[in-house]
């Protein structure tokens, strides 16, 4: 069940919109409805930690920023407070999830082409660039994780500000009932502090 943050963050939200997010708030607990009954009659949902203090965001696939994206279901995202400060290492800086219905194509060159597609529509830019490398092997004892990949994102502007060529890494997972795709993004050095606090965010995934 979603509840509905302040009004604090619904200014968050309406200044997400006019910037091309289109999100609504959420309250950083499951982004999907814990309720919700899929094809085999069970209950099936996820979780994703977020950002202390930050601010989580909850939209429709596709969204309508990038109606193009051919993935169905939700997604959401977990953004640090100072997420729009250009002067801050936290700029730029966010995981979000999908949380996609069906079959899709999860190959290396299609998740490259969707996470394109959506920041050509997110930012929006018509000069977005995105490379991703093939996945990295996963231990036998991953759980749901098939596959994580690493590469780059290049959104140009973004929000109306300039944004620095930015590391991603994409991890896909099988649940039940439904695919995940989990982003990392943020212009910092890898390793380093912002991007301990994203894997953490990351390894916090859970699906059933």
């Amino acid at each position: 069940m979603i509840r509905r943050r302040t009004v604090g963050a619904a200014l968050l939200v309406l200044n997400a919109i006019a910037c091309g997010s289109g999100g609504a708030p959420h309250d950083g607990g499951d982004a999907a409805d814990p309720d919700a009954l899929g094809e085999d009659g069970t209950t099936h949902g996820y979780s994703l930690p977020g950002f202390p203090g930050g601010n989580d965001f909850f939209y429709l696939l596709p969204p309508s920023f990038s109606p193009f994206l051919p993935l169905y279901g939700q997604g959401a995202t977990r953004e640090p407070a100072a997420f729009y400060d250009t002067t801050s290492d936290y700029y730029f800086s966010y995981a979000f999830v999908w949380w996609i219905e069906g079959t899709p194509d999860l190959s290396t060159s299609a998740l490259g082409n969707d996470l394109r597609l959506y920041y050509t529509g997110l930012c929006p830019s018509q000069t977005v660039a995105v490379t991703l490398g093939e996945p990295a092997a996963t231990s036998q004892d991953a759980g749901s994780l098939v596959a994580r990949r690493a590469g780059t994102l290049d959104a140009g502007t973004c929000f109306d500000n300039p944004v620095p060529a930015a590391a991603i890494e994409v991890s896909t997972y099988d649940c039940p009932d439904h695919h995940a795709v989990v982003v990392l993004v943020s212009p910092q050095p890898v390793p380093g502090p912002i991007w301990t606090e994203l894997d953490t965010i990351r390894d916090g995934f859970l699906c059933w």
